[in-house]
């Protein structure tokens, strides 16, 4: 029982709301725009450029999940994250195709009862060395602090992921630690783990 309250309360934070019997996810996400990119809610229309890059033999394991290996297996994926708050669709100004995904993700009860969210975030690979994940990032943080009023952010990248571990520091993140987490393959890999709090994005990094 109280698990089940503890449960209850997280969903609450995370702005779900009660019918007297059940709760139920009300969509409040806003669409974010920078200089070169337009993060928005993601479509059954994003399905094709979805899996034209989540299909490439690299770009999932580097993020800890497989390629996919079908249309069919992207649409059930893309149909999930549709489902979530806070997860957006990343595209190129002017074009509609999305490039990418990023979002805050809820990975605990403790952070959602705490106001901490994880960032996540993949780019197709024809877009990397241009800084716009970094661009991303930063508009994601300016929502989760001045938007949603996070108390923090943390973020992770495997070992063998530089860069991912580039964006991160070059986001404000501070090193927290390390952790081992379960690979697609059923491996484990290690994850260094990083965080900025809202006194930090507020003040400046120190």
């Amino acid at each position: 029982m109280a698990s089940e309250s503890r449960w209850y309360r997280a969903f609450v934070v995370l702005g779900w709301k009660s019918n007297g019997r059940f709760l139920f996810e009300v969509k409040t996400m806003k669409t974010l725009i920078t200089k070169r990119l337009i993060l928005r809610a993601l479509r059954a229309t994003d399905l094709d450029a979805f899996n034209a890059y989540c299909q490439k033999p690299f770009i999932g394991p580097m993020a800890g999940w497989k390629p996919h290996e079908s249309l069919e297996e992207s649409l059930k994926i893309l149909q999930m994250m549709m489902k979530e708050n806070e997860v957006w669709g990343i595209t190129l100004k002017p074009d509609d195709v999305i490039i990418g995904t990023i979002g805050l993700h809820v990975r605990t009860v403790e952070n959602a009862l705490a106001h901490v969210r994880e960032i996540g975030y993949v780019l197709d690979d024809v877009h990397w060395g241009q800084g716009l994940m970094v661009e991303a990032v930063g508009r994601v943080l300016e929502h989760a602090f001045m938007d949603l009023e996070l108390e923090a952010v943390t973020c992770g990248h495997a070992q063998s992921n530089p860069q991912s571990k580039r964006v991160i520091e070059k986001t404000g993140f501070t090193y927290t630690h390390h952790e081992t987490r379960p690979h697609y393959d059923r491996t484990d890999i290690i994850i260094d783990m990083y965080q900025i709090t809202r006194d930090q994005y507020l003040g400046g990094r120190p």
